[in-house]
């Protein structure tokens, strides 16, 4: 079978690998189409470590059993995967915070994952609730987004919301957060600099689209009276995100900074101010168990709008040129095809 294998900080190769053998109590997954996620776009840029190279990368998938040799699977279910897996023990497991654990493994991470026609489901994972089965009415196309938006709900949960909200990014995060934030009653704005992500921002239904020159920052303060009450930033935060959350959040607002960061990208804080100014700061991250059956629930009832999101396929030959694709954010999504 053809792969994409993450060999090294910089080398991304398409190989020509044996279709994994099943051990008992394993599946033999048959990828349908595997999203190009930001994370692995920045493991290849060495700017996160969390990857144990050579691996295939790829978690946010899409596809079909054609082996079980576990007796809680059948053959023909539709099928994506929560890509930690954990101890299933630990006290972080009982708590659904599978992704502090200490034993994680993360498919597409440390074990071959879903940019190659085939993936082994381990019998471990299955075992711990990590084969997430859907419903035919949920597309492969949708099923991409399953994990993704389980992230953004996560976060959700854990955000202090209030009135207003601005999103930073109208990539595939940032729109999904744009639809749960409309969905929760928030007044919705996204900043983002590319005209054709703002478009789609439109499309999917948030209350205003804007870019982030300076006229229209001060418009987006004008408009809140001051600053939104919560921002998200779904986007890459380097200095200049930084700055333009701490620019439209207003005073004794909250910051998510969501998105990852560049290498060696700190943030700097002036004590004094930072106490006057009241501001709650935090990041979240992945997801939880909870957070994945709400995202597959609002996939089976159609009760989010993700097809505008996926825009761009490449055939796993291609895959050098679908992350190009992606780093240029010249499409909103880019995937690539299983088979």
């Amino acid at each position: 079978m053809k792969a994409a294998v993450f060999e090294e900080t910089g080398k991304l190769s398409v190989q020509d690998k044996p279709v994994p053998t099943l051990n008992s109590g394993d599946v033999l997954i048959k990828v349908d189409l595997c999203g190009i996620c930001a994370s692995d776009l920045a493991a290849l840029n060495g700017d996160i470590t969390d990857y144990s190279p050579p691996v295939v990368m790829g978690h946010e998938l899409a596809g079909i059993v054609v082996e079980s040799r576990h007796p809680d699977v059948k053959i023909g279910e539709k099928v994506t995967v929560n890509p930690m897996l954990s101890c299933g023990n630990c006290e972080y497991c009982r708590a659904d915070l599978d992704k502090y654990c200490s034993n994680i493994e993360g498919i597409g991470h440390d074990i071959d994952g879903g940019y190659a026609e085939y993936l082994r489901m381990p019998k471990h994972g299955i075992d711990t609730g990590k084969l997430i089965s859907v419903p035919d009415v949920i597309s492969s196309e949708e099923l991409i987004f399953l994990e993704p938006l389980g992230c953004c709900i996560n976060a959700m949960r854990e955000t202090i919301l209030n009135k207003s909200v601005a999103i930073l990014g109208a990539g595939p995060i940032g729109l999904m957060f744009a639809q749960l934030t409309r969905k929760t009653g928030l007044q919705t704005f996204v900043l983002e600099p590319l005209a054709h992500r703002r478009r789609t921002a439109n499309e999917v239904g948030a209350d205003a689209t804007l870019d982030i020159t300076a006229e229209q920052v001060e418009t987006l303060i004008e408009q809140t009276t001051g600053g939104v009450d919560t921002v998200i930033s779904a986007t890459v935060n380097d200095q200049r995100a930084i700055d333009l959350a701490f620019k439209v959040v207003r005073r004794g607002g909250c910051v998510n900074f969501f998105g990852l960061a560049p290498g060696g990208q700190e943030l700097r804080i002036n004590l004094e101010h930072f106490h006057y100014m009241g501001h709650k700061l935090m990041a979240s991250w992945a997801f939880s168990r909870w957070s994945l059956n709400e995202s597959r629930q609002l996939l089976t009832d159609n009760e989010i709008n993700l097809k505008p999101l996926l825009t761009d396929r490449f055939p796993i030959e291609g895959v050098a040129e679908g992350f190009e694709n992606a780093r240029q954010q010249r499409g909103v999504k880019s995937v690539l095809v299983g088979g």
